[in-house]
């Protein structure tokens, strides 16, 4: 863990944040770095995890939408075009 912390930085917070906190995990980051929460971009395959952005200031994006499984998980990751600094919140159609 502590490896994997510093790659990601050594934020405050990197590891074992839950879908519905990743939100608040996400701006705890932002702040502990100086970064304005609209200059913050999160990306997941899961919608609640996205959810959790809503309101928050930073920016969300569901990803994997082409390859879902039966539990609405993505099987192979993000595309190339699912990955922009576009704002604002979206989920899979």
């Amino acid at each position: 863990r502590s490896e994997l912390r510093g790659m990601l930085g050594g934020g405050p917070m990197t590891l074992g944040c839950g879908d519905s906190e990743k939100a608040a995990c996400a701006a705890s980051i932002a702040r502990a770095r100086g970064l304005d929460l609209q200059d913050v971009y999160f990306f997941d395959d899961k919608a609640n995890a996205v959810g959790s952005f809503r309101g928050s200031g930073m920016n969300a994006h569901q990803v994997s939408c082409a390859s879902r499984d039966v539990g609405g998980y993505g099987l192979c990751g993000a595309t190339p075009g699912e990955v922009s600094l576009t704002g604002g919140i979206s989920n899979c159609r």
